[in-house]
């Protein structure tokens, strides 16, 4: 199953934007969020998108996409 990284709303919990790769990293249109093969690696964007903004390192997860 693939994993995608996410970015929740700290006010309701919402998926407001996904990590599509590209030089700004985020993204809020779903179709365009980068899929991850596995968890390990999802999660090692995960950390490196959390010490970029550790003011929102509560609220970027590694998810299961569907």
């Amino acid at each position: 199953m693939p994993y995608s990284v996410t970015l929740r709303s700290r006010a309701d919990a919402t998926i407001t934007g996904w990590y599509d790769g590209s030089g700004s990293k985020w993204s809020t249109d779903h179709r365009r969020r980068r899929l991850f093969g596995n968890k390990h690696e999802a999660k090692s964007i995960r950390e490196e998108l959390r010490r970029l903004c550790p003011r929102n390192a509560k609220v970027i997860n590694v998810e299961q996409s569907r």
